[in-house]
């Protein structure tokens, strides 16, 4: 099968790289190309028969939406243009959102604290009520609209992904370990007892195994590494390094955030294996000597 995939010079899209490259003829489209120059003879040269859609710009900082900023050019253009691009074809599109859409989901009387973490009381569903608050969960939600527009799009949200490489950006993961492997204390917010359950890659790469060899579409599913994985960020620290120094700073805003990953079962027969514990060292190492994905 061809696969285009968009923003594979990403942190996540570089690890789809390496996952899909082993299973499918991937031709990449980057910044250089730009998702906002793709059209139908585009595709139809290329052959394509799926398209994974991992472009975005990442802005938490801004609140407000802005018309003509750059997260609203790729962000919502980018998708509009891709979804005009496949009009009348049957292509299947994967396109990648967030959690962000959700916006903070759990409040103090969700959790229940402990001495390191904060535990969920739930978990939310593929189902739960929006609530963007930053221009990047914004845009991203207008983009979930616009790909639902195409027949034979799904939607995969995600919590927290990484991978077992070096990236220029990283995770925040992956971007602990760079302070770490530095021996500089860690600063942290919201007492650093926030959990997350996140997800590897590969796994990722398994879920859209899944989708493209299924006749589920028109869907909009959430994916992260499941009640295997959940961490809070101070127990992630000390898994990594037990002695590390840690500042708390500021309130507690952020109680965390957990999937239940539902439709991701129930629709494409699929959970989250690979335990972050079994990949840390494999990340220490790979960060350590800037072993990054070959593209």
């Amino acid at each position: 099968m061809k696969i285009l995939l968009i923003g594979h010079e990403g942190y996540i899209g570089s690890g789809l790289y390496r996952y899909l490259s082993t299973r499918y003829q991937v031709t990449c489209w980057g910044k250089k190309n730009d998702i906002c120059t793709l059209n139908a003879p585009i595709l139809k040269e290329l052959k394509i028969k799926a398209i994974i859609n991992c472009a975005a710009v990442i802005d938490r900082i801004s609140m407000g939406f802005v018309v003509g900023s750059e997260s609203d050019r790729v962000n919502v253009n980018g998708m509009y243009t891709l979804v005009r691009a496949l009009k009348d074809q049957e292509v299947k599109l994967i396109h990648i959102s967030t959690k962000d859409v959700f916006g903070m989901a759990y409040t103090s009387t969700d959790v229940d604290e402990n001495a390191d973490s904060y535990k969920p009381k739930f978990f939310i569903d593929d189902n739960y009520a929006f609530s963007p608050e930053t221009i990047y969960a914004k845009t991203k939600l207008m983009g979930e609209y616009i790909a639902e527009s195409h027949p034979f799009a799904v939607i995969i949200r995600l919590s927290c992904c990484y991978t077992d490489y070096y990236h220029h950006r990283g995770s925040w993961i992956h971007n602990l370990i760079k302070i770490l492997l530095q021996g500089k204390p860690v600063t942290v917010t919201d007492e650093g007892k926030q959990f997350r359950a996140p997800l590897n890659v590969d796994d990722l790469g398994g879920l859209i195994d899944n989708i493209l060899v299924s006749d589920a579409y028109g869907v909009k599913i959430n994916a992260d590494g499941g009640i295997n994985n959940i961490y809070s960020v101070l127990q992630v620290i000390r898994m990594i390094a037990p002695n590390a120094k840690i500042n708390k700073v500021g309130d507690v805003l952020d109680y965390g955030f957990a999937f239940n990953n539902r439709l991701a079962g129930t629709l494409f027969n699929w959970k989250p294996s690979i335990l972050l514990s079994d990949r840390l060292p494999v990340m220490r190492e790979n960060i350590n000597l800037r072993r990054a994905i070959s593209v």
